[in-house]
């Protein structure tokens, strides 16, 4: 083989072994800076059809019930959330 084709090949592979982690790194540290929806939890998703669905989504403390198209996100209820069942065996022993 020719030396400056192993040389260009030595070089590729340096540059590759330094930017690809670079990259993966970049792409953890953006993604976690710009995760959102903590708070926001999806409880049950009902599909309706093709593109269409109701979803039951837990918010601040309330139950929303969206009707969700291609086209739209439309609130059709809301409640309080239910707080957990207690069960009073379990309280007993």
């Amino acid at each position: 083989m020719d030396t400056e084709m192993i040389w260009g090949l030595i070089r590729v592979i340096l540059a590759l072994a330094i930017i690809v982690p670079c990259a993966v790194l970049a792409a953890r540290w953006y993604g976690q800076r710009h995760v959102g929806g903590r708070d926001l939890e999806i409880k049950e998703v009902v599909s309706l059809g093709p593109n269409r669905a109701l979803y039951v989504v837990a918010w601040e403390g309330k139950q929303l019930l969206l009707g969700v198209t291609t086209q739209s996100i439309t609130l059709l209820g809301e409640s309080p959330q239910p707080q957990p069942h207690v069960d009073q065996k379990e309280v007993q022993d």
